[in-house]
């Protein structure tokens, strides 16, 4: 089963108590360090996901005023939008965390269809753009308020402002191929061809958050058909759960496994055998409403 998960706070909880544990030891006082728990490493991560009804901001925080802010600019920059938000107080954080936060969300109330994650050290934005100036304005200005360690990667389509974004990602599914997803011989270990690959599946998941993600695997014909079924199954999770990981909703996919029972080539030739084994990845359109069976 493919599982997205679940975010701890137990490396907050653990860092306030250490807080408190020193606060509230006297200058005389030996702590007995045998008995105190390691503090954790925490990294700090920032996500907001925007499509055109619904804005959410996620991860980890400053401060409460760092979150007044966010609402408030989430409110006056995405009027009408559903709002929801789930903050993280963390309280130690890198330098302008709450400035970098506050920017990439007024960055993306100029785009039509945006993801952004931030990290200590990186921020990644992919979305859809319109043919203004507003977007690249505020984005020089991001650009140019950034600390020199701080990696950005941008990755944006610019589209003419008429167009819907379901009709973008509309065609932009009937022309996308990730090309091939290749493992070891006889094993569910991706070969490193597969994880650029991969990327451009979530790039173009995460900026078209309303479909649905079928992943088919496939072998040749050697061997029984029920090992043949399980390896292909077990495949296909691996890129869904590579997916999940890196940030597409389970809910959004059919995973499923069916061995060699649909080649494309001669099972008869080594080259015929190499193009049967293969995964298979279809983005279409998705209201959440349809069952996904065969979801594993």
């Amino acid at each position: 089963m493919i599982k997205k998960p679940a975010a701890s706070k137990a490396a907050a909880v653990l860092l306030i108590g250490g807080l408190v544990l020193s606060r509230f030891a006297g200058e005389g006082d030996v702590v007995n360090s045998s008995h105190v728990a390691p503090l954790p490493a925490v990294n700090p991560a920032f996500e907001i996901l925007w499509n055109a009804n619904h804005l959410s901001l996620s991860g980890h925080t400053q401060s409460t005023q760092q979150e007044q802010d966010l609402q408030r600019i989430a409110t006056v920059a995405f009027p009408g939008v559903e709002l929801s938000s789930d903050f993280e107080p963390l309280g130690i954080v890198p330098e302008s965390w709450h400035d970098r936060t506050t920017q990439v969300l007024y960055l993306l109330a100029e785009t039509r269809s945006a993801t952004a994650l931030l990290t200590a050290d990186n921020i990644e934005i992919r979305g859809i753009t319109g043919e203004d100036i507003g977007w690249q304005s505020r984005f020089d200005a991001l650009r140019q308020n950034l600390p020199a360690n701080i990696a950005l990667n941008v990755d944006t389509l610019t589209v003419d402002a008429s167009i819907s974004v379901a009709a973008i990602c509309e065609r932009a599914f009937k022309s996308f191929d990730a090309g091939p997803i290749n493992f070891e011989e006889s094993s569910a270990v991706f070969r490193s061809s597969a994880y650029p690959r991969l990327q451009r599946v979530i790039a173009l998941a995460s900026t078209c958050r309303d479909s649905r993600i079928a992943i088919t695997g496939h072998t040749d014909a050697s061997g029984p058909e029920s090992l043949n079924e399980h390896l292909s199954l077990e495949r296909a999770q691996e890129v869904g759960n590579y997916l999940v990981h890196g940030g597409i909703d389970a809910d959004r996919l059919l995973v499923v496994g069916l061995g060699s029972k649909e080649p494309v080539a001669d099972n008869a030739t080594r080259f015929g055998r190499s193009l049967n084994r293969r995964i298979e990845i279809e983005l279409t359109p998705w209201s959440g409403s349809d069952s996904l069976l065969g979801r594993r």
